[in-house]
């Protein structure tokens, strides 16, 4: 269970914040299959909210499989 509280946070200049991101935990049991394996499965999934994006889910990684994981040079703030 997660005990972490997210908060969310503005960008932008005073009154005129363009742009908004939170996350929050999902109450849901979120399972990802690809190719017919189950590649994460877990109860402990974050939501992320950002303005004009799609919602996305995080997850643990240790409910990962990491062997269907692999490196990138992209980042995320």
């Amino acid at each position: 269970m997660m005990t972490q509280t997210f908060r969310g946070h503005m960008l932008g200049s005073p009154g005129e914040q363009s742009h908004q991101a939170f996350m929050e935990p999902t109450p849901k049991h979120i399972r990802v299959t690809f190719g017919g394996e189950v590649i994460a499965d877990s109860k402990n999934v974050l939501i992320m909210h950002e303005t004009n994006h799609v919602p996305a889910y995080y997850f643990p990684l240790a409910d990962l499989r990491s062997e269907f994981l692999e490196g990138t040079a992209h980042q995320t703030h």
